[in-house]
């Protein structure tokens, strides 16, 4: 009898070793599922938010080019996802038909850590990002000069502010002259000789944009004229010219097209960017020289009439 007993004991002892073995084994899946989840899924999405990052970079690099330098863009969009790590066999990019805007597409294969367990090996994550180049229609640092709306032409030189008034034409200099008088961009009139020189060597520090009224700035002011002028002129230290320049050069200055309204008001109906050559004279004869030349600079951007200052923003 006690040797029964002893038998359905063992019998029992070895039943619930198999069960233990069977939710040990169970319990095994469950921990490697969840670790695959954790681990696989985060590195998913940490590949996918690089991807992400490269693209979006990339797009913006590459958008700098546009409209006029298509095959530029494109390469500096590659050459930016290269940096950030992007596969060349794994990248995509494309120039729209108008110029105006550039697609980054990078995709990777993501290998999976624990989820091999389970016959999961891989998975391709992508981004995809599109940045719009579009006329400069907002802009906060623009100078207090300005240019009378006309066709620009391309390093050709300006007279941006004169000491002596005149229309739009061309002089026997072969420069081009814009608006006699500078700008108050703030409206507010008293501000005076050293605002003025300020936003000349500094450009005005709230936002214009195309549609506004602007005062016109009283008095020649020869003397600040010259001063903040030679201040930009100074603080470039690499040597730019108006054909080969840093976008960042205090030289390139982003100036307002105009509409004259009356003798002392002007409607703004572009942004321009002009290369500062210098002033030349005094008095009546104090003329602020730039030539003509195209950028990308940080603002707002729309429809606006194209005069080859440019604003670019993601619009994935």
């Amino acid at each position: 009898m006690l040797k029964d007993f002893a038998a359905k004991i063992n019998n029992r002892i070895s039943s619930e070793k198999g069960s233990v073995l069977v939710i040990v084994a169970l319990g095994m899946v469950v921990l490697l599922g969840c670790a695959s989840l954790v681990t696989d899924v985060g590195l998913l999405y940490t590949s996918r938010n690089r991807l992400i990052n490269a693209a979006d970079a990339a797009a913006l690099a590459g958008a700098q080019e546009l409209p006029d330098k298509p095959e530029m863009a494109e390469a500096v969009a590659r050459e930016y996802a290269k940096t950030n790590g992007v596969d060349e066999d794994h990248l995509e990019v494309e120039v729209s038909a108008d110029r105006k805007s550039i697609t980054v597409k990078p995709r990777q294969n993501v290998r999976f850590l624990f989820a091999q367990v389970l016959g999961f090996t891989e998975q391709e994550v992508n981004a995809e990002a599109t940045a719009l180049t579009a006329p400069l229609t907002g802009a906060i640092g623009v100078v207090p000069f300005s240019i009378e709306e006309q066709l620009l032409e391309l390093g050709k030189q300006y007279v941006l502010k004169e000491g002596a008034g005149g229309p739009a034409v061309e002089g026997a200099d072969g420069k081009m002259s814009g608006w006699y008088g500078a700008l108050d961009p703030d409206n507010q009139q008293g501000g005076g000789a050293n605002d003025y020189r300020e936003r000349i060597k500094h450009g005005y520090q709230r936002m214009l944009r195309v549609g506004d009224r602007v005062l016109v700035e009283e008095g020649n002011m020869s003397g600040p004229t010259t001063r903040g002028v030679q201040y930009r002129i100074n603080q470039c230290k690499e040597g730019c010219t108006f054909e080969n320049f840093d976008p960042d050069c205090p030289r390139v200055m982003i100036v307002p097209v105009i509409k004259p309204v009356n003798s002392k008001e002007v409607e703004i109906r572009g942004f321009a960017a002009f290369f500062l050559e210098g002033v030349q004279g005094q008095g009546n004869e104090n003329n602020v020289i730039g030539r003509f030349v195209k950028t990308v600079y940080p603002g707002e951007l729309g429809g606006g009439t194209d005069y080859g200052a440019y604003a670019v923003k993601l619009i994935h």
